[in-house]
């Protein structure tokens, strides 16, 4: 599927789907693989096997035919869910980011992006691409730091059980659960700093980074 968001003035719009070339922001999910292999000829690398990725990022600086320079870098993000095996509870997020358009590609849909990105007001319309990237990044890290809030309140109430009628074998499994969530979110904190530390260092590359959108990257280290 393809959702595709065009600027107007200084607020993100839905656009019409048939409008692809023209839109700033496309996100695509699911099964769209003539448009992810157009990609991946043009700048020969495999999207396809970074979308598998769940213990690592991926970036990269391209050079298309015309000299225009762009960006690819992907980020982990955490799906926790109960019953989750380890190689499926982080999901791999890919942007492409060009100077005035911004490709996002995900293996399933993921809520978040879509309502974000929805009539999504801009502080500067110049240098959008990186805002929202950015606004993007920083909704991730808000969700693992809830996914981390939940993680400790579960551990508080599992120790709380274990001081008041001793280990019992449910418990074992309670506890390998959250080793499990932290192994992911371990993981994904890890990697996404990797991918945070190549934007800051190659974004003006795309566009120049002001003191705001440092102020922004700096917040996210943080």
């Amino acid at each position: 599927m393809l959702k595709t968001y065009s600027l107007t003035k200084d607020t993100l719009l839905v656009s019409s789907e048939s409008n692809i070339k023209n839109s700033s922001v496309i996100y695509v999910y699911g099964d769209e693989r003539e448009y992810i292999e157009s990609f991946e000829h043009k700048y020969d690398f495999k999207i396809g096997n970074i979308l598998t990725f769940d213990d690592r990022v991926a970036y990269d600086t391209m050079i298309d035919r015309n000299d225009e320079k762009s960006l690819l870098v992907s980020f982990l993000f955490p799906e926790i869910h109960e019953g989750g095996h380890l190689d499926n509870l982080t999901t791999s997020v890919v942007f492409l980011v060009f100077k005035n358009k911004l490709i996002i590609f995900t293996k399933q849909k993921l809520k978040f992006i879509p309502e974000l990105l929805s009539n999504m007001v801009l502080r500067d319309v110049n240098n959008f691409i990186e805002e929202v990237l950015l606004k993007i990044m920083q909704k991730k890290f808000y969700v693992m730091l809830n996914e981390l809030r939940g993680i400790k309140e579960k551990i508080d109430d599992l120790d709380s059980k274990i001081s008041t009628s001793g280990p019992r074998r449910p418990t074992f499994g309670d506890l390998l659960t959250l080793q499990k969530y932290m192994i992911a979110l371990s993981t994904t904190y890890g990697a996404n700093h990797k991918a945070l530390d190549f934007i800051k260092k190659n974004f003006t590359t795309i566009n120049d980074i002001d003191f705001t959108t440092k102020k922004i990257i700096d917040e996210i280290y943080d």
